[in-house]
């Protein structure tokens, strides 16, 4: 095996780990760690929300795989396609908000003069990544994404006790199961057809399917946990609610953490959509401010009031990026075999 051999398959491993990462740090932000995202589109259902998390599971799998493969011909559809541009830029800038709003959250639990500086340098941090691109997008989530997955998991896990509590069953669960999935993919799609390119269509499997249980084991722990204590339902943060001393203090630097792997993202996305609009210099300003003006509507009202029309704003631009030129393709060689066969 010679030295190009070695380097491409060590090459593409390290591109199959970074969309890995990236995969799962985009979902997993304030909304899904704080517990509120999860109460909003699952553990509200009842019992119900387990199957229906079981689905979005499979949803996840399906829909990531399908976006990696797409890639090409939907950052072509965009680069073209100011409807779709008008879209994302919504879709990403809510998103970008409500991480703004959780991280803001978070810091000033330890007082509002360090908030506000904090917050300042998260939003150079962003300006950086928007001007760098994804190399510094994957060396972000290869630090952040595994510590918080694994704290995550670590506090999540010492709260959980045999039994449930039961609730009233509404199978709006399963629709907002799929909504669920939309927003979390639609809001990626982009970054995730870009990721998609270096892929060959097994590592676009392998990673797709292992994000998709990660996040769906995680969901599913976080679910029952919060099924078990349902009078927090109704808190801006109520997974972190459940946690005080040191592992309340832990789980806020989860929270924090997942904060920025999701913003990170969601800005890196939302600034490619506004280059097409506004130009380069504008967008990457505006990119950040966008969001955090917004963000003072509070995480708690961006994620209950914003996040349901986010998703379906989500399914307008997964069938403009992705599914028409999906048809178009389908339509042109389906017409060019009937014309060979004439």
């Amino acid at each position: 095996m010679n030295y190009i051999t070695l380097f491409l398959i060590e090459y593409t491993m390290k591109k199959s780990l970074y969309t890995f990462l990236i995969l799962v740090g985009t979902v997993i932000g304030s909304g899904f760690l704080s517990g509120k995202e999860i109460v909003v589109f699952f553990s509200r259902f009842g019992l119900l929300s387990y199957p229906c998390i079981v689905l979005a599971t499979i949803l996840f799998a399906a829909l990531f795989f399908f976006l990696l493969s797409a890639g090409e011909k939907a950052v072509k559809r965009l680069q073209k396609s100011k409807y779709s541009n008008l879209i994302n830029i919504v879709i990403c800038t809510i998103l970008s908000s409500a991480m703004f709003a959780g991280c803001f959250n978070v810091l000033n639990k330890l007082g509002s003069f360090i908030a506000y500086p904090f917050l300042l340098i998260i939003g150079f941090a962003c300006f950086i990544i928007n001007r760098k691109g994804l190399g510094y997008l994957e060396k972000a989530n290869l630090i952040i994404v595994p510590i918080m997955v694994f704290m995550l998991i670590a506090n999540v896990a010492s709260q959980a006790k045999l039994g449930t509590e039961t609730h009233v069953y509404s199978y709006l669960g399963i629709y907002y199961a799929v909504m669920y999935v939309i927003l979390n993919t639609a809001s990626s799609s982009v970054l995730l057809a870009n990721l998609g390119e270096s892929l060959s269509k097994k590592q676009k499997a392998q990673v797709s399917i292992l994000s998709a249980l990660v996040l769906g084991a995680i969901l599913l722990l976080a679910n029952f946990v919060l099924l078990q204590n349902p009078s927090n339902f109704n808190e801006e943060m109520p997974l972190i609610s459940l946690f005080s001393g040191l592992q309340g203090a832990l789980m806020q630097l989860v929270i924090l953490f997942g904060c920025l792997t999701t913003l990170f993202s969601a800005v890196f996305t939302l600034g490619q959509s506004l280059r097409g609009l506004i130009g380069v210099k504008s967008a990457n300003v505006a990119s950040i401010l966008a969001p955090l003006i917004l963000s003072f509507l509070g995480f708690g009202n961006i994620v209950s009031m914003l996040y349901p029309l986010s998703s379906v704003l989500g399914i307008f631009l997964l069938f403009d990026l992705f599914l028409v030129p999906f048809f178009k393709q389908t339509y042109k060689t389906i017409h060019s075999a009937r014309n060979n066969t004439k």
